[in-house]
């Protein structure tokens, strides 16, 4: 019965001249985007288009579930392949990049607002992205290229002794078990270079698997990846309010597959 309905929904948007994009949405009671993506114990499923969203169903993960010793990311990606897009409160990199990997865009940019009202700015967004309009660029801005070091103070010591460069920021991060630094002239206006060293790494890097990603600061960053999704661009990893600072990440895929990292940081006021 809800493969019939389905089928003459797509059917009447298509000959009305309005497609359909298919969300779910990780929400408590189908009122706000809600939960974050380790807590979901249900998704709400949505059909939206021209004329705004409809529910087709929740879908439950313990009733996806190929037995009970299945892990529940693993059953989420399953449930929800048919999706072009998921909104969450929260989720990390490594489930964000599995669900890209399929195909599904999941995204924390509409965290807290009404599931109606997102789903209509989501696919508004994505319908004006396909149009394809002269792109503004006039205030990007290249920020840094990442490399993998096998000893960050070694590293450290050559571009700062040998290169003339400055410390501008380094952190250790216990809980991902890395440590970063950036390295730059002067004031660190101009472009970086970001030093990432892996704790558990234990062999040496080769040129080839070091290169890590280079930065562009960016405005509008939801738009612009809409946009480039649009073009057909990868996007292992959708725009991302981060855990520590007010910063928005994306990161996209040249034609060679190197990794660029879209930033866009907080607007003065």
């Amino acid at each position: 019965m809800l493969d019939t309905i389905l089928e003459d929904h797509v059917a009447t948007s298509e000959a009305e001249g309005s497609p359909v994009l298919r969300i779910a949405v990780a929400t408590r009671e189908g009122q706000r985007v809600d939960l974050h993506f380790g807590h979901a114990e249900a998704f709400f499923v949505y059909d939206v288009d021209a004329s705004g969203p409809r529910l087709v169903e929740k879908r439950i993960v313990s009733e996806h579930a190929l037995n009970e010793e299945e892990d529940p990311r693993a059953t989420i990606y399953r449930m929800v392949a048919d999706c072009k897009t998921m909104l969450l409160a929260k989720i990390g990199a490594a489930p964000q990049e599995a669900l890209a990997a399929l195909g599904v865009e999941a995204s924390n940019m509409h965290a807290g607002k009404g599931v109606e009202a997102a789903l209509r700015e989501v696919y508004a967004a994505k319908m004006e992205a396909a149009e394809a309009a002269p792109l503004d660029a006039s205030e990007f801005q290249l920020l840094h290229a990442m490399l993998r070091v096998a000893d960050l103070d070694r590293s450290v010591a050559f571009y700062t002794e040998r290169l003339g460069m400055k410390v501008l920021e380094r952190r250790e991060h216990k809980k991902n078990q890395f440590s970063q630094a950036y390295l730059g002239y002067g004031d660190g206006a101009g472009m970086q270079i970001e030093l990432v060293s892996n704790w558990q790494r234990e062999t040496p890097y080769e040129a080839g698997d070091a290169f890590g990603h280079i930065a562009i600061a960016v405005k509008n960053i939801q738009r612009l990846c809409d946009r480039l999704a649009a073009a057909g661009v990868p996007l292992p990893r959708a725009p991302r309010g981060q855990r520590h600072g007010e910063n928005i990440v994306a990161f996209i895929q040249d034609p060679d597959g190197h990794r660029i990292e879209l930033i866009q940081t907080p607007q003065p006021e």
